[in-house]
């Protein structure tokens, strides 16, 4: 792996978390429920993690096809 791949993978993953932080925590005051807490605690919390994270991705691939983030590819 070079050294352009090793970053661009670090910063895809730092702007997921970034996002899946961001949604969580908006989501949490809005809805008074914790959404990025341990998803293996309970079916509930595993279904809406897994969605906290589909919506982070979806939002990545908007922010990148706006031009608001540099494409990773």
């Amino acid at each position: 792996m070079t050294e352009n791949k090793l970053m661009k993978t670090i910063m895809d993953v730092a702007t997921l978390t970034g996002l899946a932080a961001g949604i969580g925590w908006i989501v949490k005051k809005v809805v008074k429920e914790n959404f990025t807490s341990d998803p293996s605690s309970n079916v509930m919390n595993y279904a809406t993690f897994t969605a906290v994270l589909a919506g982070s991705i979806a939002l990545k691939q908007y922010l990148q096809d706006q031009k608001f983030i540099p494409d990773s590819a």
